[in-house]
């Protein structure tokens, strides 16, 4: 003779079974709340500036019933950015020069100057002229297209009205 389970049997023995591996899986592991913190440092000179950071980026988490939370994943990353080898005479010559690195187009941006002219050449890391282009001394934005230059560092050279280099920029070609 077979015995039958009514419905009500049936459902109370799921939620025991549910109950009883829901509870083994939350208290699997205890951990006590901590804290792993990221770490870095920064360095500079008047050519250039170099920092990083490595640290612990959460990616994911759990949080038990006693609040304890445990996360994982990581993350580092560096940044360098690259300051003029030879800063120009802010009382001669105001500048900027960016994005560095580039891909496309380098802006050379003169806020301020009291020269007539301004010239700007460009050498690759051999010393090979790749550009030489006198503009007018006034302020204004002047776009530079790398796109066709190969992948590399060059060096963008600014050269005031008796050909005097003013100022000298470290390019890092993407």
């Amino acid at each position: 003779m077979k015995r039958r389970m009514n419905i009500h049997t049936k459902n109370t023995l799921k939620a025991i079974i549910v109950m009883a591996l829901s509870s083994s899986f939350s208290y699997a592991q205890s951990i006590s709340p901590q804290s792993i913190n990221s770490s870095g440092t920064s360095m500079s000179q008047s050519n250039g500036s170099l920092s990083f950071t490595v640290g612990e980026l959460v990616v994911l988490s759990q949080t038990d019933s006693d609040g304890n939370t445990l996360g994982g994943g990581f993350t580092s990353g560096a940044t360098i950015s690259t300051a003029s080898i030879q800063e120009p005479n802010g009382a001669v010559l105001n500048v900027k020069v960016f994005p560095n690195p580039t891909t496309d187009l380098i802006t050379v941006a003169i806020q301020e100057t009291k020269l007539s002219s301004v010239e700007i050449e460009i050498t690759d890391i051999n010393g090979k002229v790749i550009s030489n282009e006198k503009y007018a001394g006034i302020s204004n934005n002047i776009g530079i297209n790398s796109a066709s230059w190969n992948t590399g560092t060059y060096f963008l050279k600014l050269k005031g009205d008796n050909a005097e280099v003013l100022g000298i920029y470290k390019i890092v070609k993407q």
